[in-house]
């Protein structure tokens, strides 16, 4: 299970006689990200292709535990259909990586201080968001006609341990179609993420996109961007006739044979998130029975990295693999491979099916997609031959930790969901 979130909430419609609506609410959840399974729990597949070609220590995955609460007041402008919202939230939240590239990418991405190694306990994010939301949309399950618009601006800092700025827009628009019941529907969604004040967005709160609710054709979850981190890796010393080198140690007193290794240095794949995301949805939709709508849809979206800088390393992190390595030369950024953050697009068509007393439609569909990214994305071994004592060891170094890591997304997918994607 991804998320298991216990909530308790209260509000009250009015505020000294005002129409000034607040509440709060106190929470606990445990989230476990695991980048290898992370394909819509409906789709017809248990593994995900794009991630089962890389090793399974560069994946992504973690376990966060949090708590917190948070308040709220929204005020509606007279007269309009708008409202004015603020929004102050605390979280206290504690991190378990659980592969290498995961516990190497949280702990020294220089998130939490211009200096010294992050602790992944006790990450306090105190968060103030004014927002702004208007809205003329005739239904919210079945829309046919109107707008609907919201700004805010998330603003991390005043307190805790995490300095980020999230300015957020969405829009969607619905009007009529070219025959009578048809809908055409269209959505754009954007938001940003940047620390400051000498610190990084934390890399939890990155974005990653595909699936059901932004790209349809795409994997969940699985666009963002490719980077290579700088690390250290364990290899086998082979013999000259490519057998391991063996050697004899002592444990508890009783001989045993063991492989020979040496510590070289490498670049890890690690999929940090984007810090900007865009989606863009295009819908027509075609009522054909009471229960069953057909919709034709483009989906468009891109997720980057428009601020390198904020993946800045712990400069003590890289001084001890220099040290370590001096023929690597280890810059404090990670290496973003040409190609891999480019628009990724899917379009196709959706059978939608409502469902009695559920307030979201089961849908099935089909996606081709046109704009992919296939290749075999990777850094320049940061090793040469005069490491290692023989040559089959370093090109047993090169295929085992040098080679670059094939990435192959889909042109074709087929799914089940529940709820809209807009």
């Amino acid at each position: 299970m991804r998320l298991r979130r216990l909530q308790f909430g209260f509000d009250r419609p009015s505020l000294f006689g005002k129409p000034i609506q607040t509440g709060f609410t106190i929470y606990g959840q445990r989230f476990n990200y695991n980048q290898g399974r992370e394909s819509s729990i409906f789709a017809f597949q248990r593994d995900i292709p794009l991630f089962s070609q890389a090793r399974p220590e560069d994946l992504l995955n973690y376990v966060s535990h949090a708590y917190g609460g948070t308040v709220f007041a929204q005020y509606p402008v007279r007269g309009t259909f708008s409202r004015l919202s603020v929004t102050y939230s605390y979280d206290v939240s504690d991190i378990k990586p659980l592969t290498r590239s995961t516990g190497e990418y949280f702990g020294y991405l220089d998130f939490q201080s211009a200096g010294g190694s992050n602790t992944l306990n006790g990450i306090r994010t105190s968060k103030l968001t004014p927002a702004f939301t208007y809205n003329t949309v005739d239904h919210p399950i079945s829309p046919t006609r109107g707008t609907a618009l919201s700004i805010s601006m998330a603003v991390a800092g005043l307190g805790g341990n995490v300095n980020t700025i999230e300015p957020a827009i969405e829009a969607k628009h619905f009007l009529a179609g070219i025959k009578r019941g048809h809908v055409i529907g269209v959505h754009l969604f954007g938001r940003l993420l940047t620390g400051y004040g000498g610190h990084l967005a934390p890399p939890f709160n990155r974005y990653y996109m595909g699936g059901e609710n932004d790209v349809r054709g795409f994997d969940s979850w699985s666009i963002g961007p490719i980077t290579y981190m700088p690390s250290s890796a364990t290899v086998n010393v082979l013999n000259l006739d490519g057998s391991p080198r063996i050697q004899k140690i002592i444990v508890n007193g009783m001989q045993v044979f063991v492989n020979v290794t040496q510590m070289i240095p490498v670049f890890r794949l690690v999929s940090p998130g984007g810090d900007t995301n865009v989606a863009a949805n295009f819908e027509y939709r075609i009522p054909i029975a009471r229960p069953l709508t057909l919709a034709l849809f483009t989906d468009a979206g891109v997720n980057r990295l428009s601020f390198p800088g904020q993946l800045r390393l712990n400069p003590d992190r890289i001084d001890l693999l220099n040290a370590q390595f001096p023929q690597a030369a280890f810059s404090g950024r990670l290496i973003i491979p040409p190609g891999t953050q480019k628009i990724r697009m899917s379009t196709g068509a959706e059978l939608q099916v409502r469902v009695p007393r559920m307030n979201a439609p089961l849908r099935f569909y089909g996606a081709y997609n046109p704009i992919v990214y296939r290749g075999n994305p990777g850094a320049p071994p940061p090793f040469d031959r005069s490491l290692f004592p023989n040559d089959l060891t370093y090109l047993n170094a090169l295929q085992t930790v040098g080679a670059p890591t094939p990435f192959r997304e889909r042109h074709f997918t087929f799914r089940f969901s529940i709820g809209r994607t807009f």
